[in-house]
C-alpha cells in the first residue's frame, strides 16, 4: 500500500512539473527550439499565423496617376499572395528626406520602392535586408542584369529590380529621310553629317525639356566622356581624352538648333513634328502619347535610340521589417512575368524581368524602333563608373550651367569649364 501511494505522489509529481514549464513538452525538446536557431541566423524572417500578421507597409513616391495604377494591380498580387499590405504615397519633394528619417529610427515600413543607384548606399548604412535570405533567392536571377548589378553589394543582393524608364532621342523615320539620314546620329560625324542638313532650315535640330536635369544629361552623354554631368572628370583627364575637342565644336554647332521646353516633348502635336526634327523624352512619355508606336507597317512609324544613363526603380525590404516573408511574398507577385506585362501595358515603364523585357522588345522591333528584340539595346551606351548625378545639391548647379548652355547663353566650352569648376569646389 505504502508502495502505491510513493507511485501515486511520484505522477503527480511529475504532472505539476510539466504543467509549470512552458519550455517542456513530451518529446523531451525545448518548445520553439527549431524556430529560435532560425531566427538567430535571420531575425526578420518570423513569420507569425495568419490571424497575427501585420499589415506589410509598402513606400513609394509617384504621381497621382502612376499610383492608382500601381494601387490596383499591388492589391491584386496582394489578394492573390494572402499577404496584407498598407500603401503610403509619398511626395516627390520630402521623399527621401521622410525615408532617411524614418530609416534612421527603424520605423519606414517593410517595403520601399528605391531609385536602384541608392541602394547600395542604404544598404551600406544597415538599412536593408538582405533579399537572397527570403524566398526571392531564386528568382533573383531572373532580373535584367545591367539592373540587378546596381542592387548588389558585398555579396548580396538588396533590391529586386520593378521598372525602368530610359530617356530616348525620337524621331520618325520621315522626317530623318527628308534630311538626308537613314537612322538617327550615332557619333560626332553623323552628328556633323545632320548639322550641315539643317542649315539654312527653319525647323530645330532638337527639342528637350529644360527643367529635366536628366534628360539633358542623357543627351549630352551622346558627344562623349567629360561633356555630360554624370561623366564629369579631372579637368586633365577630359582636355586628353581623344575626340574631347571635337565634341565640343559639334555641341556649338548645334546649339542654335535646340528648342527648349518646359514639358518633355513628344510627336503628338503636328506642329512639334514640324518645328524639331528630333526629340529628347522619356520613353514613356513617348508610348503614352503615340499609341501607334507598336502598330505594324507604319510609314512614318516613329524611331527611336535609348540614351544612357538608365534610370531604374526595385524593391527593398528594409532591416527592421518583422514580415519579410509575406514581403518578399508579395514582391514575387510583382515582378511575375503576368504583372510586369500589366504594369508595362497601363505605365509603359519597361520590366526589371529579363524574359518580359525580351518580350516587349520583340514587339518594338518587328518594324525597326530599335535594332533588336533581345532586350539589351536598352544598355548599349555606357557612362562613367562614378556617376555625380545623386548628389541633389550639385544637380541643381549643374543643371543652371546646362540650361545656359541649351539656351544659347554660353559656349559649350564654357559650359564644361563652369561645370569642372562646380565638380572641383565640391570635393
Amino acid at each position: 500500500m505504502k508502495r502505491r501511494h510513493q507511485v501515486v505522489l511520484f505522477a503527480v509529481l511529475l504532472l505539476s512539473l510539466t504543467i509549470l514549464s512552458p519550455s517542456f513538452d513530451f518529446r523531451g525538446v525545448p518548445q520553439n527550439q527549431d524556430q529560435d536557431q532560425e531566427n538567430d541566423a535571420f531575425p526578420n524572417a518570423v513569420t507569425r499565423s495568419e490571424n497575427q500578421q501585420a499589415p506589410v507597409d509598402i513606400v513609394v513616391s509617384m504621381s497621382e496617376s502612376e499610383f492608382q495604377v500601381f494601387s490596383a494591380i499591388a492589391k491584386q498580387v496582394a489578394a492573390a499572395r494572402v499577404v496584407k499590405i498598407n500603401l503610403r504615397n509619398l511626395a516627390s519633394d520630402t521623399y527621401k528626406k521622410i525615408l532617411d528619417n524614418e530609416l534612421a529610427v527603424g520605423d519606414s515600413g517593410d517595403i520601399i520602392l528605391l531609385d536602384s543607384e541608392e541602394i547600395q548606399g542604404y544598404a551600406k548604412r544597415g538599412h536593408l535586408y538582405p533579399l537572397n535570405a527570403t524566398t526571392l533567392s531564386k528568382a533573383l536571377g531572373d532580373s535584367v542584369t545591367p539592373l540587378r548589378e546596381k542592387t548588389e553589394w558585398n555579396g548580396y543582393q538588396w533590391g529586386m529590380p520593378f521598372d525602368f524608364d530610359p530617356y530616348v532621342l525620337a524621331s520618325r523615320s520621315k522626317s530623318l529621310a527628308d534630311a538626308g539620314l537613314e537612322r538617327l546620329p550615332q557619333n560626332l560625324e553623323e552628328w556633323t553629317r545632320v548639322i550641315n542638313q539643317m542649315e539654312n532650315k527653319s525647323q530645330k535640330l532638337l527639342a528637350i525639356n529644360i527643367d529635366d536635369a536628366y534628360a539633358a544629361d542623357a543627351w549630352l552623354n551622346e558627344f562623349g566622356s567629360g561633356v555630360a554631368p554624370s561623366t564629369l572628370k579631372t579637368a586633365t583627364e577630359s582636355h586628353t581624352a581623344g575626340g574631347y575637342e571635337q565634341a565640343l565644336q559639334v555641341l556649338n554647332r548645334v546649339q542654335p538648333y535646340i528648342q527648349v521646353q518646359n514639358t518633355d516633348p513628344d510627336f503628338v502635336d503636328k506642329d512639334m513634328q514640324e518645328e524639331a526634327l528630333m526629340v529628347v523624352t522619356p520613353f514613356s512619355q513617348l508610348v503614352n502619347n503615340d499609341p501607334a508606336l507598336n502598330e505594324d507597317r507604319l510609314p512614318n512609324r516613329i524611331m527611336f535610340k535609348p540614351l544612357a544613363p538608365v534610370t531604374s526603380r526595385s524593391f527593398v525590404i528594409t532591416s527592421g521589417s518583422h514580415e519579410a516573408e509575406q514581403a518578399s511574398r508579395w514582391i514575387e507577385g510583382m515582378t511575375s512575368n503576368s504583372v510586369q506585362s500589366d504594369w508595362y501595358q497601363q505605365t509603359h515603364h519597361l520590366p526589371g524581368q529579363q524574359q518580359q523585357l525580351n518580350t516587349e522588345s520583340q514587339k518594338l522591333s518587328v518594324e525597326g524602333q530599335i535594332m533588336s528584340g533581345n532586350g539589351k539595346e536598352w544598355f548599349v551606351s555606357k557612362t562613367s563608373e562614378t556617376p555625380v548625378m545623386d548628389n541633389p545639391e550639385l544637380v541643381l548647379q549643374y543643371n543652371k550651367k546646362v540650361q545656359q548652355f541649351l539656351h544659347g547663353e554660353i559656349s559649350a566650352n564654357q559650359y564644361v569649364n563652369d561645370m569642372l569648376k562646380i565638380q572641383q569646389s565640391s570635393k
